[in-house]
């Protein structure tokens, strides 16, 4: 949905970045993967182990009273632990809508968070102008911790 049409072909070793969207009730839920045409290169490899493990330290740091920054600083220091680094915020409130300019998950959001938020801790990361990565879970704040609200299992899918 954020990608012009382009002449290039798909053939082995290419990669398809794909978000997805579904509602019901009126709430929204986003949620992205990552496919690879055959194996995925060991570039891939590295940034999706990675990325996975960020966004596992991620939903780890949420719980009620702890903050955007929080969350979003978790995914940061995990990320650079592997040589990676993303600039941009790493999620924002959703739900009633696709996108609630209410909270982001950034650094310096100081947006407390509170049980029955929700928010799409999406982890688009772009390397370079040809390589990208994706991966994202819709999560609510229950009174412990993290609802991840898919069970897409965290994986690059090989087609």
């Amino acid at each position: 949905c954020h990608i012009p049409w382009t002449g290039d072909v798909f053939r082995d070793g290419s990669q398809i970045n794909v978000e997805l969207g579904g509602t019901r009730h009126g709430y929204s839920a986003g949620l992205m993967r990552t496919f690879s045409i055959g194996a995925p290169s060991e570039r891939l490899r590295r940034i999706h182990e990675a990325q996975v493990e960020g966004l596992e330290a991620a939903l780890a740091a949420v719980r009620p009273g702890s903050t955007c920054s929080e969350v979003a600083n978790a995914f940061y220091t995990t990320l650079r632990k592997h040589g990676f680094d993303k600039e941009t915020r790493c999620g924002y409130a959703h739900g009633i809508g696709w996108l609630e300019p209410t909270a982001s998950l950034k650094d310096g959001d100081t947006t407390e968070l509170k049980p029955n938020m929700t928010f799409h801790l999406m982890l688009g990361n772009w390397i370079e102008d040809d390589f990208g990565y994706v991966i994202s879970e819709t999560f609510r704040v229950s009174g412990t911790g993290a609802e991840v609200l898919t069970k897409t299992p965290r994986k690059v899918f090989e087609i």
